[in-house]
C-alpha cells in the first residue's frame, strides 16, 4: 500500500515537473506569434480592368461634294500608304456649279465698275442733261413772260397772254424741281454705301467660285496616313453599304474610315467605387493575346456610360506602348484587353496587417513596435495610408516588429 502510494507520488510529481518545463516553450511560442517582422519593401496598389484594343485615330472619308463614284480604288480591309487614291468622284454636275458661280462673279465685278465709275457714267451724265434742259427752258419761259408783261402794260398783248406764260413758269419751275432731285438720287447710287455692297456681292460671288474649284480639285479622294480601310458608319449607327461605281453621293456623306494602326489604345470601364483610385498619367500592365505590353492612363471619363444595369461604370482610355520589334505578333482591332493599373507604388514602403492599427484616445493611429534586440514593445504613432497587397502602407516606422493583437 505504501509503495502504490509511492509510486503515485512520483507520477504526480514528474507529471508537474513536465508541465512546469513545457510552460515557458509554450508561453514562447504565444508570445512570438504575436509579433510580426515589417521593413522597407516596394509597396504597390493594383485595379485589374478589362478592355477592347482600339485605333486611336480614326479619319472618316466623306464625298467632297454632291456627285456620282466614278471609281473605287480600294476596299474594306485592305492597308493604304500616305497619298494612295482611295475613289474618285465624277465632276459633271459641279462643272455645271462652276460656270453659273463664275458667270455671278462677272456680273458682280461688272456691276462693281459701273457703280466705280458712276459718277461720269451715261446715267449721271442723262440726268444732269435733263436738269440743264429744264433750267434752260425756264430761264427762256422767264425772259417771254417778262416781254409780255411789259407789252401788256403798253396795251398791245391781252392780258390772256401773260397768265398763259405765268403758268408755264410755274410748271417748268417744278419740272426744273424734279429734274435736280432725280439728278441726286442718280449721283446717290454711287456714294459710299451702294459700292460697299458691290465690292462684297463680288467678294461673295468670287469665294463661292473658288470654293467650288477647290472642290474639283478634291474629285480624287486620297489617304492622309497610312491606315486600315473599313467601311463609314452610317447616320444610322450601322454599317454603310459597300462603295461601288455609279453610285450617287451627297457632300459630306461618309464614304469609308481610314483607321491608324501605328496608334493603338485600350477603351476599358472602372465601376465608380474604384473611380477615386484611377488618375491620368497612372502606369498600366497591359496583356493582349498572351502579350505583355506597356501603357498608361490617358483619359478617364467624367460622365457615366449609359449602359443599363447596378452601379455607374466610367470609360478608362489607355495608350499602349507598340512594340518595335518585326517578330511581334499584330494586334488587332476588338481584341481583349487585360489590364493592371498601378493606382499607387512605393519603392521602399512599410505596410502592416489592418489589425496591428489601434487608435489612441486622442484619435491618433498607433501601432505597438519593438526594434531588433528590444525585448519590450512601445506605442509608435503612425500615419495610415493606401490599402497594398502587404496591408496597410504606414508613414513613421522603421524596421522591426509590430504587435499584432
Amino acid at each position: 500500500m505504501i509503495r502504490w502510494r509511492l509510486l503515485l507520488w512520483l507520477l504526480a510529481w514528474s507529471a508537474a515537473l513536465l508541465l512546469w518545463q513545457a510552460w515557458p516553450a509554450s508561453q514562447g511560442q504565444v508570445v512570438e506569434a504575436r509579433w510580426l517582422w515589417v521593413e522597407p519593401q516596394r509597396l504597390e496598389s493594383r485595379v485589374g480592368l478589362v478592355g477592347r484594343v482600339q485605333a486611336v485615330r480614326q479619319q472618316i472619308q466623306a464625298a467632297p461634294f454632291d456627285g456620282v463614284v466614278a471609281e473605287v480604288e480600294v476596299e474594306p480591309g485592305q492597308r493604304v500608304a500616305p497619298d494612295q487614291p482611295l475613289f474618285r468622284l465624277d465632276t459633271a454636275q459641279l462643272d455645271v456649279q462652276i460656270r453659273q458661280a463664275e458667270a455671278e462673279w462677272l456680273k458682280a465685278r461688272a456691276s462693281l465698275r459701273v457703280l466705280q465709275g458712276w459718277q461720269t457714267g451715261p446715267q449721271v451724265a442723262r440726268a444732269r442733261r435733263a436738269m440743264l434742259g429744264a433750267r434752260a427752258a425756264l430761264a427762256t419761259s422767264q425772259a417771254a413772260l417778262a416781254d409780255t408783261r411789259r407789252l401788256f402794260e403798253r396795251g398791245i398783248v391781252a392780258r390772256i397772254e401773260v397768265d398763259g406764260l405765268a403758268q408755264q413758269v410755274v410748271a417748268q419751275r417744278e419740272a426744273l424741281r424734279d429734274a435736280e432731285q432725280e439728278l441726286n438720287l442718280v449721283r446717290e447710287r454711287g456714294q459710299v454705301d451702294e459700292l460697299r455692297i458691290a465690292q462684297m456681292e463680288l467678294a461673295n460671288t468670287h469665294a463661292r467660285w473658288q470654293a467650288r474649284l477647290a472642290q474639283r480639285e478634291r474629285r480624287i479622294v486620297k489617304a492622309p496616313f497610312a491606315a486600315l480601310v473599313v467601311r463609314a458608319d452610317n447616320a444610322g449607327g450601322g454599317a454603310s453599304r459597300h462603295l461601288q461605281p455609279g453610285q450617287q453621293v451627297s457632300q459630306g456623306a461618309p464614304l469609308l474610315t481610314l483607321v491608324d494602326l501605328s496608334q493603338l489604345q485600350v477603351l476599358a470601364a472602372v465601376q465608380e467605387h474604384d473611380l477615386d483610385r484611377l488618375r491620368e498619367g497612372l502606369e498600366v500592365e497591359v496583356i493582349i493575346a498572351g502579350q505583355p505590353l506597356a501603357g498608361q492612363v490617358q483619359r478617364v471619363a467624367l460622365q457615366a456610360r449609359n449602359d443599363e444595369g447596378q452601379g455607374a461604370w466610367y470609360d478608362v482610355r489607355v495608350a499602349l506602348e507598340m512594340p518595335r520589334e518585326p517578330s511581334t505578333p499584330l494586334l488587332r482591332l476588338g481584341m481583349t484587353a487585360q489590364l493592371t493599373v498601378i493606382a499607387h507604388r512605393t519603392e521602399q514602403g512599410i505596410a502592416v496587417p489592418a489589425e496591428a492599427l489601434q487608435v489612441g484616445e486622442a484619435g491618433q493611429a498607433y501601432v505597438v513596435y519593438r526594434a531588433m534586440g528590444d525585448r519590450q514593445g512601445r506605442k509608435v504613432p503612425v500615419t495610415a495610408g493606401v490599402a497594398v497587397a502587404q496591408g496597410v502602407e504606414v508613414l513613421g516606422l522603421s524596421a522591426g516588429y509590430v504587435q499584432i493583437p
